[in-house]
């Protein structure tokens, strides 16, 4: 159970969550360019993926490696791009639908939840709101939002809303999505980040509801 005193470990923690989906953020919104792979052998903790279990193995074999960018920017194109049937569609929308339709209710729901923290997605109407780099950046603002509240009861209704999200939004597909992903190349890269995605969204969700359920004067 948090006391007062624990808000700085917190923040710590928060950090650290933060980390993990802003590298998923950047793997999944477009492909690696050699400038970011060199930053990120040099400056992020490429060790420390070997620690995040099976996705995150392969995933420090990747950049541990000696890649070819052209071959890999060639598979995200396939996976996520076209021409052709996506073979892991990364809308939510796909996975929760009755037909797999995009711009189905469950898009209108994460919009409502942009809107209700005063955000837009720019291409709103022009394509579904519901992506998964648009469902991790949410996550990372509304983590970023909590690492700078300066209110106990803030911070707690920050954590709150990321639970909720999770809970009834990113967390209710990335599994599927990444399974399907998974299944779907042969990509260190790629194959790495769908398994990460999957079991990091699964721990954060254990994560946020041991923290607001255990929070002390919550609801």
């Amino acid at each position: 159970m948090l006391t007062q005193l624990d808000i700085p470990q917190m923040v710590t923690l928060m950090k650290a969550r933060g980390n993990i989906y802003h590298f998923l953020l950047r793997v999944f919104h477009s492909p690696l360019d050699q400038v970011w792979l060199d930053a990120f052998r040099e400056h992020g903790d490429v060790a420390g993926l070997g620690e995040l279990g099976l996705g995150g193995v392969e995933l420090k074999d990747f950049f541990k490696g000696d890649p070819c960018l052209k071959r890999e920017t060639v598979e995200y194109s396939r996976l996520f791009i076209g021409p052709g049937t996506l073979p892991a569609p990364p809308w939510e929308s796909f996975y929760r639908s009755r037909e797999q339709m995009l711009f189905d209710d469950v898009m209108y729901e994460v919009r409502e939840q942009f809107h209700n923290e005063g955000l837009r997605f720019v291409k709103e109407n022009n394509e579904p709101d519901d992506h998964l780099t648009i469902e991790l950046e949410f996550m990372l603002h509304l983590i970023l939002k909590g690492i700078h509240a300066k209110e106990e009861h803030e911070l707690f209704n920050i954590l709150k809303k990321q639970r909720a999200f999770l809970n009834e939004h990113l967390g209710r597909w990335i599994g599927d999505f990444g399974k399907r992903l998974a299944q779907s190349t042969t990509s260190n890269l790629y194959r790495g980040a769908a398994l990460l995605a999957n079991d990091f969204i699964a721990d954060d969700i254990d994560f946020l509801n041991e923290l607001v359920e255990g929070w002390p004067h919550g609801e």
